[in-house]
């Protein structure tokens, strides 16, 4: 973890020599030179710092950087990371601000590495302590992005925090707007009550048009729908932009003709240069095999979560928290090969533990068994579930 802050501090003293130069030279200093400047500066820092096992500062033309995912509660964000690493990581339900805390998932291809960080749906006035922690790690991802990547659907949904929206508008991190749930499109009832509100849109065109309006200098604006998975043609396109692979126009092509307000005023198609570039010059945070860097403990409690959100109704499991209190993976000398696994949802009050619970127990048998089968499916391993409820007053607090 040292090595890897030495690294980081010293490509980022590498960005700060060519990201902010003085007035004189931004008038005179191309792209192509500040690129070439800054790798001869790590190329620099790569021959005056030798040691053992220090990872190469990205002198070599590597990228890593980070893309945080932001958008109101139940915008689909889980489903599209999960899309965009073709892996099952978080935990994704029907049910809006099932996200509560900034997780990262890590995609490696060659010579780029993409961090990507799911974060809570925004929230614009938290009620309680719980929810403050959550658009804490919205704001801390966001801070650290070097790309943001702006979710909202088929209807235009807005990032329900002002301030923060301010922030997305003023930033000079490049931005790319994901409009999810484009699916919907044929099934919607453009003249009803609910589609009528002010600023709803009901069709991908429209959709398109109105974040093109808001974020003017945006990247792109894709129209997608992550809910088909890794291989739909809109995500198999937003992650070649994000890798900087080449030929994004073909990519781009699958899609069909362009929308008017897919691109910038004045832009035809996004270049493989502009897309390259999207990622700073450094070298891999994370080993390739890395997918995340939370443990399994935290991936069980999400997992047993979401199937009460499954089968819970109401706000019930929003009052509810999962502690893994033991995870314990079998030896070779064990007769049963089963990875064990304690936890406890913990809930506010005695009328809710009687929910979780169920009449005769049946409800959190019926959460236990839906969530060891997708804990095996994740862990790939059979696995022993030992599952209890407990009060306790106001821990949202």
């Amino acid at each position: 973890m040292k090595l890897l802050c030495i690294v980081a501090c010293l490509v980022a003293t590498a960005n700060s020599f060519t990201l902010q130069p003085s007035k004189r030279q931004i008038t005179s200093i191309s792209a192509e030179e500040k690129s070439a400047t800054q790798r001869d500066i790590l190329n620099k820092l790569d021959d005056n710092y030798q040691y053992d096992g220090r990872l190469p500062s990205g002198g070599d033309g590597s990228r890593c950087g980070f893309a945080c995912i932001v958008g109101a509660p139940n915008m689909g964000k889980s489903t599209l990371m999960n899309a965009l690493l073709q892996e099952d990581l978080c935990v994704a339900t029907r049910r809006p601000q099932t996200t509560r805390h900034a997780i990262l998932g890590v995609l490696t291809e060659e010579s780029t590495q993409l961090c990507l960080v799911d974060t809570p749906g925004v929230i614009d006035e938290p009620a309680y302590k719980l929810q403050e922690g959550m658009m804490e790690a919205v704001m801390g991802a966001f801070h650290d992005a070097d790309v943001l990547l702006v979710v909202t659907d088929l209807f235009s949904t807005p990032i329900p925090d002002d301030d923060l929206f301010d922030k997305v508008q003023r930033s000079q991190k490049p931005v790319i707007v994901v409009i999810n749930k484009v699916d919907l499109a044929d099934r919607v009832n453009p003249v009803s009550e609910e589609n009528q509100a002010d600023g709803r849109t009901v069709t991908v065109e429209e959709a398109v048009a109105k974040w093109r309006s808001l974020l003017p200098e945006a990247v792109a604006v894709l129209p997608l729908s992550a809910e088909d998975g890794a291989n739909n043609i809109g995500v198999a396109a937003l992650r070649t932009i994000l890798m900087g692979k080449d030929d994004v126009a073909a990519a781009l092509r699958e899609m069909g003709r362009p929308i008017a307000g897919t691109f910038p005023d004045g832009v035809r198609t996004i270049t493989d240069k502009v897309c390259k570039e999207l990622l700073p010059l450094g070298p891999p945070l994370y080993d390739e095999d890395v997918l995340t860097d939370r443990p399994e403990r935290f991936f069980a409690s999400e997992i047993i979560r979401a199937a009460l959100f499954e089968n819970l109704k109401k706000e019930v499991p929003y009052c509810c928290e999962v502690r893994v209190t033991g995870f314990r993976e079998p030896k070779e000398e064990d007769k049963k090969q089963f990875t064990r696994i304690n936890a406890v949802v913990v809930v506010e009050r005695d009328s809710q533990k009687g929910i979780v619970v169920g009449k005769g127990g049946d409800i959190i048998k019926k959460v236990g068994i839906e969530a060891r089968e997708k804990l095996e499916d994740f862990l790939q391993a059979k696995v022993y579930l030992d599952l209890h409820v407990k009060v306790e007053k106001d821990w949202r607090k």
